[in-house]
């Protein structure tokens, strides 16, 4: 067989390959014992602009809202029933939103200084030429689980992942969560700046530490129950490493036109202050694209604090369009209150703006959302008023 022969015959056997194999297949592989692979993931970049009142700067950041990340799931069947599955999720999230501040670029000298924030619990390194270096600087684990699900008994999952009262607080039909959050600001670590305050001068208290949006228990080395759905009902329950436990139960449903989400959950704390957490959440769509979403959550404090129970609430309308082919367009306004969250008379208030315009064909989101929040407190202190800009893409594979 000569050359031109060979080449043509592998030209048709690659074309006939590349007909048979879908390409929604391309992630997924098998191995020798029946069990399948697949390989997913995000990347979600974003320019950031934050004026505190006093000072403004601006980053090129991993939106925190959903960071960067990649997944590897394990499936596989025992029987028609019964199948076993595992997950392991890690994400590198430079540049992260949550950690940039206003005055990183007082990093001088071609040093490295480890800025330490308390309120946020993590210590990131900025570096000499600013904007660059806070964040993450190796893999966090997500999800690191094995589970066993049956048909008819739920599902039972042990390992570092979601807990049963994870998400609760987030529960929504609209299309526009990367720019409209829902009860947590985009530049938690940004310092609150008092009126008057010097330019260089920055107190230790962050945006962060007022705000919350009471959702459950996160992730965490659990072991977790799921029951099957009933009429639109599931309950879920976790045992969590270091002696917390959650419960939650979770709705959906659609009446008539309009479809409908709800969750509440439970959380027991194993910490000095708080005895426990509750969040209840709902959303619901009209099938023209109208829809609402809230929550409303509070942590009791222990007995025998002399201090009132921090709580809030988040209330957002939206509105997912078909103005193009190429996907929904989204629209939202959400408005958030949280009261006492540190101390008596603590308040803050913030509103977000957002519109995200998805390709659905790409699994691309391009967004732009706006935080403005207020902070108060029972001291006559004065504090300015931020601004918060976030515009972006997610491209998930």
């Amino acid at each position: 067989m000569n050359i031109k022969t060979t080449l043509k015959a592998s030209v048709a056997a690659a074309a006939l390959f590349a007909v048979a194999v879908p390409v929604a297949e391309a992630g997924t592989i098998s191995n020798g014992n029946g069990n399948s692979v697949t390989v997913s993931g995000q990347i979600n970049k974003a320019w950031m602009y934050v004026d505190d009142g006093i000072s403004s700067n601006s980053a090129i950041v991993d939106n925190d809202n959903s960071g960067s990340r990649f997944r590897i799931l394990g499936t596989g069947k025992v029987n028609e029933a019964v199948s076993v599955g595992t997950a392991l999720e890690v994400e590198f999230q430079d540049n992260a939103s949550n950690n940039f501040q206003v005055n990183d670029t007082n990093a001088t000298g071609g040093s490295t200084n480890f800025v330490t924030d308390a309120a946020a619990s993590n210590t990131r390194a900025n570096s000499a030429n600013g904007n660059s270096g806070f964040g993450q600087s190796s893999f966090a684990q997500r999800r690191m689980e094995a589970y066993i699900s049956h048909k008819q008994f739920g599902k039972l999952s042990i390992g570092q992942g979601p807990t049963a009262s994870d998400g609760t607080a987030e529960t929504s039909l609209n299309s526009a969560g990367m720019a409209v959050y829902g009860g947590a600001t985009f530049f938690s670590d940004v310092n609150i700046r008092t009126q008057g305050q010097a330019a260089n001068t920055f107190a230790t208290k962050a945006w962060g530490s007022e705000y919350t949006n009471f959702d459950g228990a996160g992730r965490a080395d659990r072991i977790r129950y799921d029951s099957p759905s009933f009429s639109g009902f599931s309950v879920a329950a976790s045992a969590i490493s270091g002696g917390a436990t959650d419960v939650a139960v979770k709705y959906g449903g659609k009446f008539g036109g309009v479809a409908v989400k709800a969750a509440a959950s439970y959380v027991t704390l194993a910490n000095t202050t708080y005895d426990s957490q509750y969040v209840i959440s709902a959303a619901a769509e009209h099938e023209s694209g109208l829809n609402i979403r809230g929550h409303y959550g509070a942590r009791d404090v222990r007995s025998g604090l002399t201090r009132k129970d921090p709580n809030g609430y988040n209330v957002t309308l939206g509105y997912d369009a078909s103005l193009t082919s190429v996907g929904t367009t989204a629209f939202a306004v959400g408005y958030n209150s949280i009261e006492d969250m540190n101390a008596d008379g603590d308040e803050a208030t913030f509103w977000e703006f957002g519109v995200v315009q998805h390709l659905k064909d790409a699994g691309t989101e391009l967004y732009v959302g706006v935080n403005i929040a207020e902070h108060d407190d029972a001291t006559t202190t004065q504090y300015e008023e931020i601004l918060g800009v976030i515009a972006g893409t997610r491209i998930k594979f």
